[in-house]
């Protein structure tokens, strides 16, 4: 007896169309935001010449919380295994950013205060796991829903100032810092080996100790611990080229 239409309309639905597999490079470009804040930490001294000695008890807010944000965008490089509906996959892109925050040391000094502390981000990097499912739910075989998640490495820099003289009262320090990642996407084939994406990362460092390096000009608060978190949306274009 020849299979009912319906049957052979059911199996072909078992075998994906689009191919996944292969490896690709890209661009991406998007937004970026997130949260920080600047703490005392063991031995956090006032470089004051009358008040030397006076070690600040460790962990105390010098800021509160404030928002760092700005424009991300970079490269990408990866490849996919498919396995009927599922993609697995390993990707690692780099990307430059000037997403920075800043606010006035009122947690530490109080109201009125002159100091402003700001974290500021140069670039990310991250190497993640992709794990995918294409045809899922109302989506078909073009479309590919993943999760994501692995290591982050960024530059970031903290600063001190004083409003009143900020060349003279200031410092900066640059760390290079590493986190880890996690997050998800949607990817759309659109022929001749082009996809594009939607992809959200959440990225967390763990805090960090910095101003440990002098000279430190007068009033300037250090060593200090840095908090560092990010939200990432960001858009781009993969080309598959193998």
């Amino acid at each position: 007896m020849l299979p009912s239409c319906a049957g052979r309309r059911h199996r072909r639905r078992l075998l994906p169309s689009t191919p996944w597999s292969g490896c690709y490079v890209g661009a991406s470009a998007g937004n970026s935001w997130g949260r920080s804040q600047h703490f005392t930490t063991a031995g956090s001294t006032l470089n004051n010449p009358g008040a030397q000695f006076n070690i600040l008890p460790a962990g105390a807010p010098i800021t509160d919380n404030f928002d760092v944000s700005g424009f991300i965008g970079g490269g990408t490089l990866g490849c996919n295994w498919q396995w009927g509906w599922w993609v697995f996959g390993i990707e690692g892109d780099g990307s430059a950013t000037n997403k920075s925050g800043q606010q006035f040391e009122g947690a530490f000094e109080g109201p009125g205060s002159t100091f402003i502390s700001e974290t500021q981000e140069r670039w990310l990097v991250t190497a993640r796991g992709r794990l995918g499912l294409t045809n899922f739910w109302w989506f078909g075989d073009k479309t590919l829903l993943y999760v994501t998640g692995g290591g982050a490495w960024a530059k970031i820099d903290a600063s001190e100032w004083d409003t009143r003289n900020p060349i003279a009262r200031a410092h900066q320090e640059s760390n290079t810092r590493s986190g880890w990642t996690v997050g998800g996407g949607l990817e759309y084939t659109l022929g001749y080996g082009w996809s594009a994406k939607s992809e959200f990362l959440y990225v967390k460092f763990d805090n960090f100790t910095t101003f440990t390096t002098g000279p430190f000009a007068r009033d300037i608060l250090a060593p200090r611990e840095v908090k560092l978190e990010d939200y990432i949306w960001r858009a781009g274009l993969n080309y598959k080229f193998w």
